[in-house]
């Protein structure tokens, strides 16, 4: 398990930081800077909403496929995740990823904990996902 604790802020000494839990099976997978998400040298907002755009509003027409764009496309934390998702895997890691693996027998060998933690040790998990989430996206 690859476990990555990154300052996000610092107020007067009380601290937040992004927590990640990634399993060994998704590290080749990760991008070079993942911890980086949310932090204030993130730099990556127009390659995740071209990402989204790719995947979703490009691929889907919302008056064919209204149920998607109400329950997905247009959900802002269906986003979110999305754009998370979009942070911390290589798109061209995982699709290669997926070309030579054609099945996966127990998904849950594949998870990605992300949480916030701060300087008094309070945890509040934010995503907890695994290969399935990830291919939804992509």
């Amino acid at each position: 398990m690859i476990e990555k604790k990154q300052e996000l802020s610092n107020e007067q000494g009380y601290k937040k930081y992004s927590y990640f839990k990634i399993s060994k099976a998704l590290e080749s997978l990760l991008k070079k800077e993942y911890f980086l998400y949310n932090t204030k040298t993130f730099d990556k907002h127009e390659e995740l909403e071209a990402l989204y755009k790719k995947n979703f509003y490009d691929k889907y027409d919302e008056s064919a496929n209204s149920m998607v764009y109400e329950k997905y496309i247009n959900n802002e934390s269906f986003k979110n995740k999305a754009l998370f998702i979009y942070a911390i895997i290589d798109f061209d890691k995982y699709s290669n990823f997926v070309k030579n693996n054609k099945e996966i027998k127990n998904p849950n060998d594949y998870t990605l904990e992300y949480s916030i933690l701060d300087s008094k040790d309070v945890k509040i998990n934010i995503y907890n996902l695994n290969i399935l989430d990830i291919s939804f996206v992509f």
